[in-house]
């Protein structure tokens, strides 16, 4: 089971996403952020195994926070998304160091463990 943590602006995305994910099994939330600079203060506190966080929010946005905690965690793993579908949020998100880059009307519980198995798999292969 994978540990998660949401951030979000909307709380009503934050509620939906959750509900999504929550009826495979695979996923237990354990914290929600409402912008990144919160996400980076719970990441440090919670340290969980996956954030799922939006790239447009206030004081500090999801490319930003994803910077800043893998800083302090390279192995963090974060999945960023979004509203846009746009192209170049997902060239971002790589460069910024993400997992990848989900548009929110993608996200479910299978584009999430897709993410999480490619991670797996390429570990497995370089050891």
């Amino acid at each position: 089971m994978f540990r998660v943590i949401l951030v979000d602006d909307q709380p009503i995305f934050r509620d939906i996403i959750r509900g999504v994910l929550q009826r495979t099994g695979s996923f237990q939330f354990i914290g929600e952020a409402d912008d990144g600079a919160d996400a980076v203060d719970l990441y440090n506190r919670v340290m969980p195994d996956v954030v799922i966080m939006d790239v447009q929010m206030p004081n500090m946005s999801g490319f930003e926070a994803t910077v800043r905690i893998l800083e302090q965690h390279p192995d963090a793993v974060i999945i960023l998304t979004s509203m846009q579908s746009d192209a170049g949020y997902a060239r971002v998100a790589i460069e910024s160091g993400a997992r990848g880059f989900v548009p929110k009307r993608n996200l479910d519980a299978d584009s999430i463990l897709s993410l999480l198995d490619e991670q797996e798999e390429q570990d497995y292969l370089a050891a």
